[in-house]
């Protein structure tokens, strides 16, 4: 009999899956090395003694599992570590019976999350425009959770989805609220914050002196210091929706580059800094400035593996240097 502990623990399973997801994926600040390690054996322990307490939890769990393994996507030794935990818990304590036609669909409906999602970062990558509903719809990965509630409402046993629900649940919420109670690495290590504005003015992406004016002013109004004069190109390609204006700008801080594609209603925008800046305001006055329906943005943080102190990391870069 499943009870409201196993959903709990289901519950706990995602909450540090996701913690562990951060740990290796952010820079996130951690005064214990390896603790990633130790987050990962805690889920896998929880994954594979739920597995082996009922047919539901194994079926998901080892649908799950078969899954993120086909799909590639266990691509680091924390959760490498979890899954051979996963495994080694059912060598050792045994499985109850697997619904081995349910297992495949649930495999299938892991995959099909994959799919779409990669699917949609390719498309980016390319340029493509994808509209954010459907980003929003395909991030959050439902077919599973769409798929075991029509069969609980199909068969009656809703087991299935309060299982999958309570680990997404968690694994949501860690994700939103991580950067609220983990300090991130010094943003003086470089963040870069990269921009797309879709459905722009188009003359304001062709408008060369518009864009030299923007990069002329930009600078001061998100606390940088501009030390070049702005450079604007224009691009014509045999392809017209290839065609549009690169720019760029040095600060002090780094610089800021800009490239439009007028017919495509787009511009792409990297502002790189050695300090930190209101992100968000930057974002937002882009998309104001070139009346944008919609803006995708995206925050990387830069050398994130040299030490804060300056001293040791010109030691470190020496050293490198040497080799």
């Amino acid at each position: 009999m499943i009870t409201i502990i196993a959903y709990l623990l289901m519950f706990a399973c995602g909450a540090f899956t996701k913690f562990t997801d951060n740990l290796i994926d952010e820079p996130f600040a951690i005064k214990f090395p390896g603790i990633q390690y130790v987050t990962a054996a805690v889920y896998g322990l929880l994954a594979g003694w739920l597995a082996t307490g009922s047919t539901e939890f194994a079926t998901l769990i080892i649908a799950i599992a078969i899954g993120v393994l086909i799909a590639g996507k266990i691509d680091s030794k924390p959760h490498q570590l979890a899954i051979a935990i996963i495994f080694a818990a059912f060598a050792v304590m045994g499985l109850p019976a697997i619904d081995i036609p349910l297992l495949a669909a649930f495999i299938a409906l892991g995959f099909l999350d994959e799919a779409l999602n990669d699917f949609v970062d390719k498309a980016k990558e390319k340029g493509k425009h994808i509209n954010s509903t459907i980003q929003h719809i395909v991030s959050a990965r439902l077919s599973l959770e769409i798929g075991t509630l029509v069969l609980g409402f199909w068969t009656g046993n809703f087991v299935y989805f309060f299982a999958i629900f309570s680990f997404d649940l968690a694994y949501n919420i860690v994700d939103k609220a991580m950067p609220f109670f983990m300090k991130k690495f010094n943003p003086d290590y470089g963040p870069q914050l990269v921009v797309d504005l879709y459905k722009c003015d188009a003359k304001k992406l062709a408008d060369k002196k518009f864009i030299k004016k923007l990069l002329s002013e930009f600078p001061a109004k998100i606390g940088m210091r501009k030390i070049s004069k702005v450079f604007v190109f224009k691009y014509n390609p045999k392809n017209k929706e290839e065609q549009g204006l690169s720019a760029f700008v040095l600060i002090a801080e780094s610089h800021i580059t800009i490239h439009t594609y007028p017919l495509r209603q787009l511009a792409k925008i990297d502002i790189v800094s050695c300090k930190g800046f209101d992100q968000e305001k930057a974002t937002a006055m882009l998309k104001k400035t070139f009346n944008a329906k919609e803006a995708e943005a995206k925050s990387l943080y830069r050398g994130k593996h040299y030490p804060k102190n300056l001293k040791k990391s010109a030691e470190l870069a020496k050293k490198e240097r040497q080799k």
